[in-house]
C-alpha cells in the first residue's frame, strides 16, 4: 500500500512552522528537512559571508551577503514548487530591503 503525501504550494511552505524549530525546504511540493551540518560546513558558510561583506563594502557595491535567511524559489520541470535555503546568498540591497516586513 502506497501512502500519497499532501503536497505543499509555495505559499503554504512560507507559512509553515515546525513545532520544533527544524528547517525545511519545499521539494516538488513536499517538505525536505535540512541536515544540521558539521561544524566545518559551518565555518566554511561563514568564512565565505563574511568575505562577500568585506568585498561588498570595499567595493562599495549595493549588495548584501546573507547566511541562511531566505529561501530561493528553484524552477523546476514539475508542477510542483520548489524552495531551496543557500548557505549563502548575495543579492541588491534593495531587494533586501523590499523584504523587510515579510517571510524572506
Amino acid at each position: 500500500m502506497t501512502v500519497a503525501t499532501q503536497k505543499l504550494t509555495l505559499t503554504e511552505y512560507l507559512t509553515y512552522e515546525d513545532a520544533a524549530g527544524a528547517k525545511f525546504e519545499l521539494v516538488d511540493g513536499e517538505l525536505v528537512q535540512m541536515a544540521q551540518g558539521t561544524g566545518k560546513h559551518g565555518d566554511i558558510a561563514e568564512f565565505i559571508d563574511d568575505e562577500f561583506k568585506v568585498e561588498i563594502k570595499r567595493c562599495d557595491l549595493p549588495w548584501v551577503s546573507k547566511d541562511m535567511k531566505l529561501a530561493i524559489q528553484s524552477p523546476r520541470g514539475s508542477r510542483w514548487e520548489t524552495a531551496r535555503i543557500p548557505d549563502v546568498v548575495v543579492l541588491p540591497a534593495v531587494q533586501w530591503q523590499s523584504m523587510a516586513d515579510r517571510e524572506a
